[in-house]
């Protein structure tokens, strides 16, 4: 057959797309590299894989655009495009997805991975998922080598290339891989996945390229509700085909998937039994803080009481002590005039004041100087 490009867009993760190629190399045959650098920190690196086209952007222009410029330069009649974190096992893999395309051509992509269901939300019921690795569970993996879905993942896949590109109004990601599967169901396309053991690495946390700072601040932060932008943008435009479901679970996955929640079961099970045997420990230790709270308040009461008490003491002293300032002032009223004349001249000063006192001090002198008749 022809040689496939593989198109590979790659932004930092220096390791994780060594590891990629290398890898790639191993169980793959005639294919040639497009790669774009979107923000990669050793271009020397990405020379080294051979002969391979080589698009350099000076700023990230994320998933999309970049995928875009990459299916741009590829020719041929068919066209692959990888994330530069995936890790691909089967020998093979690629020979046994071009003999198919061959075979079915109203099959127009194929997908490392896919869903058999799109809501009419727009949203993906992950429950359909079907792909070959080792990180889900049993009951996500294919039973054939091709399975019939609705969309593919847009971890990989390999496409008829018939001029498709990903819709850039989606921004720099999200949603791109759904949108490009339903052109192909428009155009009259199936979509189809292939059981490709594989690992994708930004399935661990923190590895994706979406919690890298720079693509967090370009989409202002909030990568949850970029992508719930992208989810409204695709229900707006696709909304008259949904919802859609393509191709079905078969028997084996109702097996592995009920021997998947009787396990689930059992752990929490288990997880329940070992929290009533700590809420039963805990028991004792409750009913002794219980008391040591009611013993607290009985405190808090009787203190309470103390202090009304002293209030209403305090509130007695004061009457009293009013009570007492009044009789003095009526007592010192009601007191007689000493006898002598400085005494009383103290007296009358300090009962009238200044003023008063000199005034009756100057009436008494003039009554005295007064002839008398």
């Amino acid at each position: 057959r022809a040689s496939v490009p593989i198109v590979m867009v790659v932004y930092h993760r220096e390791d994780d797309t060594r590891r990629t190629l290398e890898q790639l190399a191993r169980v793959t045959d005639d294919y040639s590299l497009i790669l774009v650098n979107n923000g990669f920190d050793d271009p020397t690196l990405l020379h080294s894989f051979g002969d391979s086209i080589y698009l350099e952007n000076t700023d990230n222009l994320g998933a999309i655009r970049a995928i875009n410029q990459g299916l741009e330069v590829a020719t041929g009649e068919y066209v692959c495009v990888l994330h530069n974190d995936l890790l691909i096992y089967d020998e093979g893999w690629l020979d046994h997805i071009i003999e198919f395309l061959e075979r079915r051509p109203d099959v127009g992509i194929v997908g490392l991975a896919g869903r058999h269901t799109i809501n009419e939300d727009g949203t993906l019921d992950y429950e359909t998922t079907v792909v070959d690795m080792a990180r889900y569970d049993e009951s996500f993996r294919p039973t054939w080598r091709f399975t019939e879905v609705a969309t593919i993942d847009g971890l990989g896949w390999v496409m008829r290339n018939l001029g498709f590109r990903l819709d850039e109004s989606y921004g720099l990601m999200h949603y791109y891989d759904v949108d490009l599967s339903l052109q192909y169901v428009e155009a009259g396309y199936l979509v189809y996945t292939a059981a490709v053991e594989l690992d994708h690495v930004a399935e661990e946390k923190g590895r994706s390229t979406r919690d890298a700072g720079t693509y967090l601040d370009a989409i202002g932060g909030d990568d949850a509700e970029y992508y719930e932008r992208a989810r409204r943008r695709f229900r707006s435009k696709w909304g008259r085909m949904l919802p859609m479901n393509r191709g079905y679970r078969d028997e084996s996955y109702g097996y592995n998937r009920i021997d998947e929640l009787r396990d689930q079961y059992r752990a929490l099970e288990g997880y329940a039994h070992e929290k009533e045997l700590e809420l039963e420990e805990a028991v004792p230790y409750v009913r002794r803080v219980e008391k040591a709270l009611d013993d607290k308040q009985q405190v808090l009461l009787a203190s309470d009481e103390r202090v009304r008490e002293l209030e209403r003491e305090l509130e007695a002293t004061r009457t009293a002590m009013n009570s007492s300032a009044e009789e003095l002032v009526r007592a010192k009223a009601d007191a007689a005039p000493p006898s002598g004349g400085f005494h009383r001249f103290l007296f009358y000063l300090g009962r009238y004041g200044f003023r008063w006192t000199f005034g009756r001090v100057i009436s008494s002198f003039r009554a005295r100087l007064r002839p008398k008749q």
